[in-house]
């Protein structure tokens, strides 16, 4: 079975190539909001009780996504990461690769692509309209099929 900081980072680097899937390219980065935003999106996610060590921590698990999409953008070997600032923002670490190349390589017997762009949406749909960054290339379905202007990114 894999250990807690494992099943943190897969899911941290779902969770990236969920919004990314969502066309959103960054997201506030404040503690609290990211916190609800997960919880809310981990609550509804069916698979997430494949993920005991996160579904049945005693730490908050919208803490423990916080804590590992802080990591995520020094860690080595991940298909997707998040960079964070004044925005969070997820990004593909591969050279080259689309997000849909990236999801069908994580993709498990854990979480299928599906799952993953679920995820990514449940989390995106708690932030209001105004406060996500979309893509301007709305032809792979961005957020609300809407381009949200926004200051540039830190």
């Amino acid at each position: 079975m894999p250990t807690k900081d494992q099943q943190v980072k897969h899911v941290v680097e779902g969770m990236a190539l969920g919004v990314l899937a969502q066309g959103v390219e960054a997201v506030p980065s404040a503690k609290l909001n990211l916190e609800l935003a997960f919880n809310h999106a981990w609550r509804r996610w069916a698979p997430a009780t494949r993920f005991p060590s996160i579904a049945g921590s005693r730490i908050d698990p919208g803490n423990l996504f916080w804590i590992g999409l802080n990591k995520s953008e020094g860690r080595q070997g991940t298909r997707a990461a998040w960079r964070s600032g004044r925005w969070c923002e997820p990004y593909v670490t591969y050279e080259d690769w689309t997000v849909d190349e990236c999801l069908e390589l994580h993709a498990d017997e854990r979480a299928s692509v599906q799952d993953w762009q679920d995820l990514g949406r449940l989390f995106v749909s708690r932030f209001e309209p105004d406060e996500v960054a979309a893509r301007r290339d709305t032809a792979r379905g961005a957020y609300g099929g809407r381009v949200v202007v926004r200051p540039r990114l830190c």
